[in-house]
């Protein structure tokens, strides 16, 4: 008797560590999916889960096993044991269902948690499969097609309103030979239910054949007919596109269109009727306003004047007309100010809100110069098509200025650099920081650039590592400048403090 005993507190002992086992990979596994649907760290989490999903395999197959086996009859001594030590074991397996079931709610509400409002990657990932749309791109001339053909590739798949209205622009690239190589635009409209439907729409040859479309964004409906989308297929039709753009050196060309917009100078400017009749503006006192549709060199805006074609439905009748009220940013639209800075008492910059979809956002730039009386608008899309979370912005010198951009939830950021007074941003770049990894490969963990400041003649910058990062606690990158900010250096690593 005293051996069965034992043996059988042997076994209790042994069953007690396999128990403990199976609970630490039960609570790695909640762990690791937490940690996946907090910050989608798939090369990180994906190996350990599926490690932990063969273990579990392994342990329910040897679990059938020997359920069968002691189905099937056990020796009489065995038996004897099992009695002896079942109510200590039934006692364990209940303990550890209680720690089980603790572990499995606490984890589960933390991807509960990171499924809803965006706290989390596992909420992008959900947003994506209900609202996210890839249309295939066949009309891929713009010599060919003109915009219609996107549109009419978009409408095989989704039913657009009849009446879509231009939430901030909508930007075109294409080739010498006229491919698409990419275009975005953030449009809005009423269904025939009257429910308002809008769509972030975006194409890169280089990344995909596939347009992408995200649905249920916020849009700040306004209809504005100002703001049509239609009067831009109308131009295209006629615009001579091809001729206007082979009189330029380059392989790629750009266009914009913004709906209406006014100008105080004639410069580049082109009326065109419906029937491509063209005649150039002349300079007056007036603004000149219309449908304008820009066709320009990307990056050498400054040294090659863009053509701006202002459609027009009569050229022998036609006349400036004087902005209305509504062509100013007065000061009460506070509401969509993301980040405002002041360079004196009277020269003030705004990032302002101009629409918004799956958390991102487009931004505009406004000035102000008589300490926040009126504001105008000096860059529609500093970002260059560009849709964030966050926006910080500074001016260290006349003219000569930063702005940052987050995105990915605060995991990364681009900072920009203006020195014309923010009409026209270039981004900056920093030399990479290579950090070692167990395996030997290298990363750069610092990727959220902060706002520059000036220091002993110099400028500095700290980068960060976003809401994803987890190298040295939380460390950061110190960047110097002695160039105004044109080129920067590595100086160190920062530890957070």
């Amino acid at each position: 008797m005293r051996k069965n005993k034992q043996i059988t507190k042997g076994q209790l002992i042994l069953s007690i560590i396999a128990n403990l086992i199976f609970i630490l990979v039960y609570w790695l596994s909640f762990y690791e999916l937490y940690t996946l649907c907090s910050f989608g760290r798939v090369k990180n989490n994906i190996p350990i889960l599926l490690g932990c999903t063969v273990f579990f395999l392994v342990w329910f197959v040897i679990l059938i096993i020997r359920m069968v086996k002691r189905s099937a009859g056990l020796p009489e001594k065995i038996v004897d044991r099992y009695v002896l030590y079942s109510h200590f074991k039934t006692r364990w397996i209940c303990t550890s269902l209680i720690i089980i079931a603790i572990i499995t709610g606490f984890y589960g509400a933390k991807i509960y948690h990171s499924a809803i409002n965006f706290n989390g990657k596992l909420a992008w990932v959900l947003r994506d499969l209900k609202d996210n749309r890839t249309v295939k791109l066949e009309h891929t001339n713009i010599y060919e097609s003109g915009i219609e053909g996107i549109f009419t590739d978009i409408n095989k798949k989704i039913d657009m309103p009849e009446k879509l209205y231009v939430a901030n622009n909508f930007g075109l690239n294409f080739d010498s030979n006229g491919k698409i190589t990419s275009f975005d635009s953030f449009l809005y409209g009423k269904n025939a239910k009257g429910e308002t439907k809008s769509y972030l729409i975006t194409y890169n040859s280089n990344k995909s054949e596939n347009i992408t479309i995200i649905l249920n964004g916020y849009a700040d409906p306004k209809y504005n007919d100002d703001k049509l989308i239609e009067p831009l297929f109308s131009a295209m039709k006629v615009i001579p596109l091809k001729v206007a753009v082979s009189r330029w050196p380059g392989e790629q060309y750009g266009i914009l269109y913004s709906g209406k917009r006014s100008f105080g100078s004639a410069e580049g400017i082109v009326y065109i009727d419906a029937k491509g009749n063209t005649s150039l503006a002349v300079n007056s006192y007036s603004e000149i306003i219309g449908y304008t549709v820009s066709v320009y060199v990307p990056g050498k805006e400054n040294k090659i004047t863009p053509i701006r074609y202002n459609l027009t439905d009569n050229l022998n009748n036609i006349k400036s007309e004087t902005p209305s009220q509504g062509d100013k940013v007065s000061s009460d639209n506070s509401e969509n100010v993301a980040d405002e800075f002041y360079f004196s008492k009277l020269v003030g910059y705004r990032l302002e809100i101009t629409a918004s979809a799956a958390g991102s956002r487009a931004y505009a730039l406004t000035g102000t110069t008589d300490g926040g009386g009126t504001w105008k608008t000096i860059n529609e899309d500093p970002f260059s098509g560009s849709l964030g979370a966050g926006v910080e912005m500074t001016f260290l010198k006349d003219k000569l200025g930063f702005i940052c951009l987050t995105s990915n939830g605060g995991s990364k950021g681009r900072l920009y650099r203006t020195e014309d007074g923010g009409l026209s941003y270039k981004e900056v770049n920093f030399p990479e920081v290579k950090v070692a990894l167990s395996n030997g490969e290298t990363y750069n963990p610092f990727d959220l650039p902060g706002i520059p400041y000036e220091k002993d003649g110099s400028f500095n910058v700290l980068v960060g590592q976003g809401s994803d990062g987890d190298h040295n606690g939380g460390s950061k990158a110190l960047y110097r400048s002695k160039d105004n900010g044109i080129t920067w250096k590595y100086i160190e690593e920062v530890k957070k403090e």
